[in-house]
């Protein structure tokens, strides 16, 4: 649910893009450690990783495994804006699957 006083008073313009920005770059900023899956839509791609850091309006994400298995292991720095889909695993929610694993292939 949206919280009103988490809204920064330039964002009270209703700007969609700036607030989504916000949103988002908040989000992944509370969950610096945690697992992402990233659904990119300039590849399309997908990134299964861990969080590293946000640097401005840039995500960066250590891979475990992505659709292209010569990038698994790499580290991506991603627009906040290229981000179509995301997942992050929280305590107590469903995990990632490991989709290397025989039973999801």
């Amino acid at each position: 649910m949206l919280d009103e006083n988490r809204i920064p008073k330039q964002l009270e313009t209703h700007n969609i893009n700036a607030v989504r920005e916000y949103f988002l770059t908040m989000e992944f900023k509370e969950n610096v450690g945690e697992r992402a899956l990233l659904l990119i839509a300039s590849f399309p791609f997908l990134i299964i990783g861990t969080i590293k850091e946000v640097v401005s309006d840039y995500l960066v994400i250590k891979a475990e495994v992505t659709n292209i298995a010569d990038l698994d292991d790499e580290v991506f720095r991603v627009h906040i804006d290229d981000i179509e889909v995301f997942y992050i695993e929280k305590p107590g929610e469903p995990k990632i699957p490991d989709i290397r694993d025989d039973k999801y292939a």
